[in-house]
């Protein structure tokens, strides 16, 4: 199933949910990951706080993939060269 994330807050309650999904507490997933306990709170209390790769390395825990969405049409001309 897809979830869309357009704003920081609504990763916390997906975050969350996905933990209690995979029936891990978060002393569980802190050990998998090499937090604290504490950490993994905080993580799920404002995911905006984590660094991009502790993101991805608890997404992985999870069973998550992260997939990017380009919504917006390929520029053309010369300005959309790299």
């Amino acid at each position: 199933m897809d979830y869309l994330i357009s704003i920081a807050d609504q990763l916390a309650p997906q975050l969350r949910s996905l933990r209690k999904v995979r029936r891990l507490s978060q002393a569980d997933l802190a050990v998998k990951l090499g937090l604290s306990q504490s950490r993994i709170a905080a993580i799920e209390r404002n995911p905006a706080a984590v660094s991009a790769g502790q993101l991805l390395n608890l997404l992985k825990v999870l069973g998550v993939d992260l997939v990017l969405r380009d919504t917006q049409p390929p520029a053309t001309g010369p300005a959309g060269e790299w």
